[in-house]
């Protein structure tokens, strides 16, 4: 009973931070040409808290089930190389996550995504890249039971690394498309005022 719970946790917390990430990814996309007023900090600000406190709560239940595994399957429940690359996925994603808030999102105080430079959007299409990619890769592999000791911890994360690079070349082709973008719109209205 026990694990069970300890697993329906571990599923809701999941949810809440996925379904959290993914709503707000599309509420930055749609503010990605305004200036963060205090009602978008303040939503900001709240999806923070919401997505830290379901971290939390996953790295919580994760350690509560790895330890019910140990004692109930002994050694050979940590011999599971799929549990180790989870692991490092979700310490990537733990992070990600405190770079995001120290340095990705106080980029989007200073000034809308299309105003920003070049190299702060690429930063924050890597972080961005990293984050949506390995909470769904970290969220795949705890539905992944036929890799459960049939996989090499490289070949799990090998298969990440090619999840995240995907990720990273999409985020920066986005960034880069709106670069040139607002630098057409700015273009525009400097041989309008001439």
């Amino acid at each position: 009973m026990l694990k069970t719970l300890l697993v329906y946790s571990h599923l809701l917390a999941t949810c809440i931070a996925l379904g959290t990430l993914l709503q707000t990814d599309h509420k930055l996309w749609r503010w990605r040409k305004a200036e963060l007023d205090a009602v978008k900090r303040d939503q900001l600000a709240e999806v923070m808290q919401l997505v830290s406190l379901a971290l939390l709560a996953l790295w919580l239940t994760g350690l509560a089930l790895v330890t019910q595994g140990y004692l109930s399957e002994g050694l050979e429940y940590l011999l599971n190389q799929k549990l180790w690359a989870k692991g490092s996925v979700v310490v990537l994603l733990t992070l990600n996550g405190v770079l995001l808030h120290r340095t990705g999102f106080p980029l989007l105080h200073q000034a809308p995504l299309v105003a920003l430079p070049g190299a702060a959007r690429i930063r924050l299409a890597l972080l961005g890249a990293l984050s949506m990619s390995a909470w769904l890769f970290a969220a795949f592999l705890g539905v992944a039971r036929p890799w459960n000791h049939g996989m090499s911890y490289g070949e799990v994360m090998g298969i990440f690394g090619g999840f995240w690079l995907l990720a990273t070349a999409v985020a920066c082709l986005v960034v880069a498309g709106i670069g040139r973008a607002s630098a057409d719109s700015l273009d525009g209205r400097a041989s309008e005022s001439c």
